[in-house]
């Protein structure tokens, strides 16, 4: 499968409106559920966002990477946006932000997220709604404070406080997770 620019740069936006919303809404459990739209919308859209489809054999690395940034690319670029014209969800952004310095507690926290979107975007084997495992996996990872790469790129942006390096240090992170997680249930590492 080919990566998709456009599909890739809506992942980045919807998971970035998933922030701005989480944000407006002051966090908490009212956040995290309304944090899950952003990506029950990736997923009922298909577009083509890096920490869902990590562990896809149809994707090669490169594509993988190009999806990843385009994610961040067009989280960032939201997030900026959303800094402009939506100043008053900069202090919330810059206190996510600050839990995210320690090199080691992010790895951490990264794995640990890909955990979370592994189960959030994996369909149910019995083909039921995936709707309960977007929202409860969402949910988990953002009020257990796990480190999600594309929403870090929002947030970062948001915030303008947060080192780009958390970025890619997120990123492996979430794809070891999501890469564990696919093992331990399937047996599978491809």
């Amino acid at each position: 499968m080919k990566t998709s620019l456009r599909k890739s740069a809506a992942a980045g936006v919807l998971i970035c409106m998933g922030c701005i919303v989480n944000l407006k809404a002051g966090g908490g459990i009212a956040g995290a559920v309304l944090f899950s739209a952003g990506l029950w919308f990736v997923v009922s859209f298909d577009a083509e966002l890096f920490t869902g489809r990590v562990t896809r054999g149809d994707y090669d690395p490169l594509q993988k990477l190009i999806m990843l940034g385009m994610n961040v690319a067009a989280a960032g670029l939201c997030g900026f946006l959303a800094s402009v014209f939506l100043p008053e969800i900069g202090e919330a952004a810059r206190n996510i932000a600050a839990g995210y310095s320690d090199p080691v507690k992010v790895l951490w926290q990264s794995v640990m997220c890909g955990v979370c979107m592994y189960l959030a975007t994996t369909p149910p084997r019995d083909k039921g709604s995936r709707l309960p495992f977007v929202m409860y996996g969402v949910a988990l990872f953002i009020l257990s404070g796990y480190g999600h790469s594309i929403a870090l790129a929002g947030y970062a942006s948001i915030a303008r406080t947060i080192g780009w390096w958390v970025i890619p240090l997120a990123a492996v992170g979430n794809g070891l997770g999501s890469y564990g997680m696919k093992w331990l249930l399937t047996g599978e590492n491809r």
